[in-house]
């Protein structure tokens, strides 16, 4: 079964929209958008993707760097704003610091992102001891949480560790297929439709879950070892004046920023975003 046969079998049931917020409805809350997913999904490159277009589009929020095994790609170097535990610090210390931002979000009202380690057990263990979902909810802000699965059956593990153990599945949960794991050749349909028609994810969309499709950008690892912004890329701004990118890929970069992520987002409700208004 493809991808879009499960997509409109789920839309005839009616269930994809089971416990989601339509477009402005509380959309006073400000939310917290988790980043999750195990390693080599892609889960950052999601993460800076997400930041970039919400902010340029006079979005406003603030960035969490939680995952300290992530340096070379790090929210820290894309975004020199983000906030950070310590180097080197314990999970106790990791604890204290997550319980500071979401004090100062509950009393500012800001919307922000947190990238999690990349299937760290801590994570979940923190959920699980603080019934986190639940503890932001009482705060008076509403917990995103955004799960970033490859084609690979595997990459569905974290996200059935998270379903069972009931954590990290909240009203606002949204599955971004990665689209740029693909292989060449083969189509997202192809890719993803035994992902589609798992268990886990079935069961995630009859409870109010959104899938969208994180489309490809052949050149996305180059942009992320230059550490620049897709703008950037696009428009050939490179601090050294050098052509790091060649003209094709600033073209692919420009049609990626413009028309394919604005139509995959699009998909999102805009009360799980930190979206100004509809476009």
């Amino acid at each position: 079964m493809t991808m879009a046969k499960v997509e409109n079998q789920i839309e005839d049931t009616g269930t994809a929209v089971t416990g989601a917020p339509k477009a402005g409805e509380g959309a006073a809350l400000p939310v917290l958008i988790m980043m999750l997913g195990r390693g080599r999904v892609g889960k950052t490159a999601t993460a800076t993707t997400l930041i970039q277009y919400y902010r340029s589009a006079g979005g406003q929020l603030q960035v969490w760097n939680a995952d300290q095994q992530n340096e070379t790609h790090s929210l820290s170097r894309f975004h020199m704003d983000a906030l950070e535990p310590r180097p080197g610090s314990t999970f106790e210390d990791r604890k204290r610091w997550l319980e500071e931002r979401i004090q100062d979000q509950s009393r500012a009202r800001f919307h922000a992102l947190i990238d999690f380690p990349g299937g760290d057990s801590t994570v979940l263990k923190l959920a699980q001891e603080t019934r986190l979902i639940r503890l932001l909810k009482r705060m008076g802000i509403r917990p995103v949480a955004v799960h970033v699965v490859g084609p690979e059956k595997a990459d569905l593990d974290y996200l059935r560790h998270m379903a069972a153990a009931d954590v990290f599945m909240p009203e606002a949960t949204l599955i971004v297929l990665n689209g740029g794991l693909v292989q060449s050749g083969q189509s997202v349909d192809q890719a993803f439709a035994e992902i589609m028609t798992d268990g886990v994810i079935l069961d995630a969309v009859s409870r109010g879950a959104v899938v969208i499709t994180m489309p490809a950008l052949p050149c996305m690892s180059d942009i992320m070892d230059l550490g620049i912004s897709f703008r950037d890329a696009a428009d050939g701004n490179f601090e050294t004046g050098e052509e790091l990118l060649s003209l094709f890929n600033r073209a692919r970069t420009e049609i990626f920023l413009e028309e394919e992520l604005p139509e995959a987002l699009s998909g999102i409700p805009l009360a799980w975003t930190p979206a100004t208004k509809e476009a």
